[in-house]
């Protein structure tokens, strides 16, 4: 089984966004971006194009604090199917 986490930091490597810690719960995976705002389509199709479009299902994104921080980003969620 790929790693879930490497795979989407190494795709985020040579984009403008800046990511918190990944986190991958199961097959649920967390992707916080230190940006607030992000365009949702991008990030996506980032994640997409890391892992396989058929196997990112229910994506889900949100404004929220990161880390408990002050900071304010955007989060990606979704369901990693192999």
């Amino acid at each position: 089984m790929t790693d879930i986490a490497v795979a989407v930091r190494d795709a985020f490597e040579h984009t403008d966004y800046d990511l918190g810690d990944v986190a991958v719960n199961r097959q649920r995976v967390r992707v916080p971006v230190l940006r607030e705002g992000a365009d949702p389509e991008a990030l996506r199709a980032v994640i997409e194009e890391a892992l396989g479009a058929d196997a990112v299902a229910g994506v889900t994104v949100t404004t929220e604090t990161i880390d408990g921080e002050d900071t304010i980003g955007t989060v990606v969620s979704f369901q990693y199917r192999p």
